[in-house]
């Protein structure tokens, strides 16, 4: 069953969505608010609101765009993902150029990035002489892909007798540190309004709490946070107005449960524990000056003479566990010393052998001078020039000299 019968509310007072009527003008939210709302009117160059996650930036943009003019025409994208031509034809429905049909049934699938510029184009020279402008705010830019931001520079450069579309950038801090980049220095260059927003304070996270209960027709008479209940949202919450909203709304729903017209800190506790905020709460620091409390006195002990031996006992440890290490330590020790006798055993071996000289015998060579001469060469057996070969006729035995002249000794 729903809270909002029983504590007598019109709507939801902490909802998630970025109704403008819920904004709560804080300390913060007021100066950018006045800011983005001048540089939309002076149309001079980008306007730039960054803030973290969930501290009410969609909320204020929309807000800003209830406090222009009807003659105004805007657009609010939410997704930086879409390419030039979607984001064309983006702008182009939301400026009612074209009807959502077209878009709906792929009637501009077929169109060039060059006609969806020209249809654009036209539509804001059209404006000029009717003294109205149109407005582009895009969330998340953060995220926005190169190729985009080159679209975005272009029709912010948009000029007429002065410029046609301005363009509001959205995102988290980041997007600070994307604009200093080396090769953002022209986007950076035509931002001409930057604004940041920041948590809420404990007094801020009081008034806005109020707001939000005055707005959906809370009454004190049927429903009251206490004072310490509202330290502990802020606590809890870091000031950030969306997880004020959760825990808020889970706080109202423990109230319902427990039948209670005054939400007090125990609520707040339980929520607290059902969102799983608790390591959001810190230990208060003490303030400077407090005195500090004595420490506890130690107890007796009987002094130590010098000639007492204290031996260091670990915690934890068992009689088994100071045996086991005064083992190792002993077979270390054992170790250590037969290495030792080990090196210098081999030192005594090898220190000679390696230090004494080695003596080589002296090698004498032979003399190069042959004692005995050599001996005499044999003449030939046979004078080549006595010999005659006389070839044989066929299948006719050669002579018996001849063969005898011819045949190899044996």
């Amino acid at each position: 069953m729903f809270y909002e019968p029983y504590y007598g509310l019109s709507e939801k007072p902490f909802s998630l969505s970025t109704d403008p009527r819920f904004l709560f003008k804080s300390s913060s939210h007021t100066p950018a608010f006045e800011a983005v709302l001048a540089g939309i009117r002076r149309r001079e160059g980008l306007v730039a609101l960054t803030g973290e996650i969930g501290i009410g930036k969609t909320t204020l943009c929309r807000s800003v765009l209830g406090a222009l003019d009807r003659k105004t025409f805007s657009a609010f994208v939410p997704d930086p993902f879409v390419t030039r031509e979607d984001l064309l034809k983006i702008l182009l429905v939301e400026f009612n150029v074209v009807p959502v049909d077209d878009l709906v049934r792929g009637r501009l699938q077929g169109a060039s990035r060059a006609e969806l510029s020209c249809a654009l184009y036209e539509f804001l020279r059209s404006l000029e002489p009717l003294d109205t402008f149109a407005v582009l705010l895009l969330d998340e830019a953060q995220n926005l892909p190169a190729p985009l931001l080159e679209e975005i520079r272009i029709l912010s450069d948009l000029e007429g007798a002065r410029r046609l579309l301005q363009v509001v950038l959205i995102g988290q801090p980041e997007l600070s540190m994307a604009l200093r980049l080396p090769h953002m220095r022209q986007m950076r260059q035509r931002v001409t309004t930057r604004c940041e927003l920041q948590p809420l304070s404990r007094e801020g996270v009081h008034g806005y709490v109020g707001h939000r209960l005055t707005v959906a027709g809370a009454t004190a008479d049927r429903l009251h946070f206490t004072g310490d209940a509202l330290d502990l949202v802020f606590e809890a919450s870091g000031g950030v107005p969306r997880v004020i909203n959760r825990l808020c709304d889970r706080t109202l729903q423990r109230g319902h449960a427990a039948c209670a017209a005054t939400i007090g800190p125990d609520l707040v506790r339980s929520a607290i524990d059902d969102l799983q905020l608790g390591a959001a709460l810190a230990p208060a620091a003490e303030p400077e000056g407090a005195p500090v409390p004595p420490a506890a006195p130690l107890p007796d002990r009987p002094p130590i003479s010098h000639r007492q031996r204290v031996t260091p006992v670990h915690r934890g440890e068992t009689p088994r566990t100071r045996r086991t290490r005064a083992a190792a330590a002993a077979a270390l020790v054992v170790l250590g010393v037969l290495s030792g006798m080990t090196m210098g055993v081999y030192w005594v071996w090898a220190g000679p052998l390696l230090t004494e000289r080695a003596s080589v015998p002296a090698v004498r060579r032979p003399s190069a001078r042959i004692g005995a001469p050599l001996p005499a060469v044999l003449p030939s057996a046979i004078d080549p020039n006595d010999v005659r070969i006389v070839p044989a006729e066929p299948n006719e035995e050669p002579a018996e000299e001849t063969r005898r002249v011819l045949s190899p000794k044996p």
